[in-house]
């Protein structure tokens, strides 16, 4: 076995997704789905109207945002990007010396 730590590549042919596209799928399914909520509450007779509409896209198109980030990054740090910005401790306690 070599000391090969190269993570494996991916997909022949296949770049991977940009995060900024994993994010704005994320909202964009979260919003039909608030859409589609919305619609099952109205014919079971809430009477909600455009403002209960709006509170049900917006909120859960936030939920798939934050759902899609979370795996996204997940997803890079399997393929060894690196998604936290470097932090180097300067001192004692993190004070310059």
């Amino acid at each position: 076995m070599s000391a090969d730590t190269t993570p494996p590549p991916g997909e022949p042919g296949r770049a991977p997704m940009s995060r900024g596209r994993t994010v704005l799928t994320g909202v964009v399914l979260g919003a039909v789905w608030g859409s589609l909520m919305w619609l099952v509450f109205e014919i079971a007779g809430r009477d909600s109207g455009a403002r209960g509409w709006a509170y049900l896209a917006f909120t859960l198109a936030l939920i798939g945002g934050g759902v899609a980030a979370f795996f996204g990054a997940t997803s890079a740090r399997r393929q060894g990007e690196r998604i936290s910005p470097p932090i180097t401790r300067t001192g004692k306690r993190g004070r310059r010396s």
